[in-house]
């Protein structure tokens, strides 16, 4: 049994939807409405309830071997979160944690970065066998202003056009995670995941336009702008997200797609083929 926690998300719904083809999955969802939604993907089990409550992480963890730990995002208690996690998995003796963590943890500008690579720390030091996954920005991301991009062709970013990023399909971070799950040689492991050679939003922009057969520009909006649209979010998480805007103006989130294209064993899903399934899913 597979427990894939912070599941109600589109990376656990993609996980959960891939890794069931080869194990049973438990899925752990902090909302009711999502349990029907993870069962139609797969999941033989789910439970409801709350990673910031111990109890429910001992219950959750019963008759488990590994544990794909994914934390809420931009999650104030990422680290209160994860000592639960490695507490009850070691009393549960779970066989193997994977980490979601994320592209360059290292960057301490970036809090929600640093806290990762604290939590990837404790994990070092757990004395569990591990795997740390840390993946490049989703391709669906750019799907947020895919609305802009369709009606206005303005691909809307609050930090440079210019900037590099390497970029991840989820799909085949979805199936990384089953490699890595049913093949024997991936433990005490942490994987830079990249499907992409750094390119910028205007780059991006350029693949979009050609797919979609229409000029598509990128645009950079202020921060001030962006925050006014910011709906539904808490204070932390807006203030850590301008940090990330803030170091991504400069330095952009730039990795290399090798060891992916290793562990798929082909070429990662590269933007224009992303495009142009997104296009026929759409249309």
């Amino acid at each position: 049994m597979i427990l894939i926690t912070g599941a109600g998300g589109k990376t656990g719904r993609a996980l959960v939807k891939s890794i069931s083809t080869v194990e049973s999955v438990s899925a752990f969802v902090h909302r009711e409405e999502h349990a029907s939604i993870l069962q139609s993907l797969g999941a033989e089990k789910v439970i409801v309830g709350d990673l910031r409550d111990r109890d429910s992480i001992r219950s959750a963890m019963q008759d488990v071997q590994c544990i794909y730990h994914i934390c809420p995002n931009m999650s104030p208690d990422e680290l209160i979160i994860g000592r639960m996690v490695i507490d009850e998995a070691q009393k549960a003796g779970v066989e193997h944690i994977i980490y979601h963590s994320v592209l360059h943890p290292q960057t301490e500008k970036m809090n929600h970065h640093w806290q990762k690579l604290r939590m990837e720390e404790m994990l070092f030091e757990s004395g569990i066998p591990f795997t740390i996954l840390q993946p490049a920005p989703y391709m669906q991301n750019l799907l947020a202003g895919w609305k802009s991009i369709i009606e206005e062709g303005v691909l809307r970013i609050p930090y440079s056009i210019h900037a590099k990023f390497s970029f991840i399909d989820l799909e085949d971070l979805a199936e990384a995670a089953k490699i890595i799950l049913t093949e024997s040689n991936h433990r005490n492991a942490v994987y830079e995941l990249a499907g992409t050679l750094p390119i910028s939003h205007a780059d991006a922009a350029e693949v979009f336009g050609h797919v979609l057969s229409r000029i598509v520009r990128a645009e950079q909006e202020e921060i001030s702008d962006w925050r006014r649209r910011a709906q539904g979010l808490s204070e932390y998480a807006v203030d850590n997200l301008i940090r990330m805007f803030e170091y991504y103006n400069q330095w952009g989130l730039a990795g290399n797609p090798n060891v992916l294209r290793w562990l798929l064993k082909r070429e990662p899903t590269q933007l224009g083929s992303f495009a142009k399934r997104t296009k026929t899913e759409s249309f």
